[in-house]
């Protein structure tokens, strides 16, 4: 199969070129609602901080992420000028929940909409987060000065909601303490901060939950996904004597990037893009999937390291043979995949040389994995070895070869 991909918001309106992208990867593309910005249900607010699941009531959105103000017709301008990807099923715009169940008065059980996360381990997952000034900086600093600007003109960027309060014996969430600005700047970046981290925890479940690959935008989620990772990578090989983390982390030494001159993308319709979802793409992107299902296939079932440098090189060789078909079809964008081994996510420590190219391929279920290692990695004091056990001993039932996902953390973990 070839994966769909949701291309994960943010407070701009989706941009055609990403599509245009994604479209010439992906066997789908998936855009959020615009009125989908909450990171819960809002009449979940009480169950997610543990209540009993009797009563729900709409308190307000829980976390929602902020957005530009013209973000509605922005995001209608840009489906209007997809209309044929979307006419030939080939983009859709999804909500993650039924939206009219969040406003919904219930006693006696709660009406989620088809929300298909654990929703108080999304929540805490969330606030653990927040808590961070290293996860809340990752999430502003590449762009913050760019978001200075619309700070006075808009009243719909950087937006409160519950969930940042005090609960029970947790404190509220903290500012950023790095100064930003005067006093109401850095609580608007911190708002936004807040949202983006939100974004992260909800988009990556929700795919891992349905089976698509995440499409983070770079310059917004870069460096979160970055200490996740790196986090992770501490959290995993802690206590391996059996090397079976060691193992599967080799897989994440494969470094696959595809490149294209952007203007030459910009300058096509969408009509034009779906022309170049030939026969020899199909091949390619199956291939593709392929070479990193054997590779985390190889992975673990061989122990000794030379030997899977060995076989992993000589999938690369095939692969790159499977793949000259669509190179020279597309030629004229500047077309070319780079794939080699011992480049990837782990090693020495992760850059973010070629970091969201890795994370959008169908590797991604493994970096999902090494997220919620991350997510863990941040609480030291939290020993998390019987849910380690547990991903272990359900390794047989992940759907994807590479699949150790969020999914199985979101709908098991309490």
């Amino acid at each position: 199969m070839i994966y769909e991909a949701l291309l994960v918001p943010n407070e701009f309106s989706p941009h055609a070129r990403d599509i245009k992208r994604a479209l010439l990867t992906y066997d789908k593309v998936v855009l959020i609602d615009p009125s989908d910005r909450e990171l819960i249900p809002r009449n979940a607010f009480m169950l997610a901080m543990g209540m009993p699941p009797i009563m729900g009531i709409d308190m307000g959105p829980v976390r929602p992420q902020g957005h530009v103000p013209d973000y509605a017709d922005d995001f209608s301008q840009v489906l209007e000028g997809a209309k044929d990807a979307v006419k030939a099923g080939l983009l859709e715009v999804r909500s993650t929940f039924q939206q009219e169940a969040k406003e919904q008065l219930t006693i006696g059980a709660i009406p989620t909409g088809g929300y298909p996360l654990n929703i108080p381990f999304v929540f805490w997952l969330y606030r653990s987060m927040a808590n961070d000034q290293d996860f809340l900086n990752d999430a502003i600093q590449a762009d913050h000065s760019d978001l200075i600007g619309f700070i006075p003109e808009s009243d719909t960027l950087a937006l409160d909601g519950r969930g940042d309060g005090g609960i029970n014996d947790s404190q509220a969430l903290p500012e950023l303490e790095r100064a930003y600005g005067d006093s109401d700047v850095q609580h608007s970046l911190t708002e936004i901060a807040r949202g983006r981290l939100a974004a992260v925890v909800k988009y990556a479940g929700y795919c891992e939950a349905k089976d698509m690959v995440p499409l983070f935008p770079s310059k917004t989620y870069a460096a979160v996904i970055e200490r996740l990772l790196n986090n992770a990578h501490s959290v995993f090989l802690e206590g391996d004597n059996d090397l079976f983390w060691v193992k599967r982390n080799r897989a994440l030494q494969l470094c696959h990037e595809e490149f294209m001159v952007e203007n030459q993308l910009d300058s096509l319709s969408f009509r034009d893009v779906l022309k170049l979802r030939t026969r020899a793409w199909g091949r390619q992107a199956s291939a593709r999937e392929g070479l990193f299902e054997s590779v985390f296939n190889i992975a673990t079932e061989v122990d000794n390291a030379s030997n899977f440098e060995n076989q992993v090189m000589e999938r690369i060789v095939q692969y790159r043979v499977q793949s000259e078909d669509l190179v020279k079809e597309r030629r004229k964008l500047g077309f070319e995949i780079k794939c080699d081994f011992g480049k990837g996510f782990l090693g020495s420590g992760i850059t973010l040389s070629g970091l969201l190219a890795q994370i959008g391929s169908p590797t991604a279920s493994i970096g999902l994995t090494l997220a919620a290692g991350g997510m863990w990695a941040f609480d030291r004091a939290k020993s998390y070895g019987p849910q380690l056990m547990d991903l272990k001993a359900r390794e047989s039932e992940m759907r994807r070869g590479a699949g150790f996902g969020l999914h199985e953390f979101y709908s098991r973990l309490k």
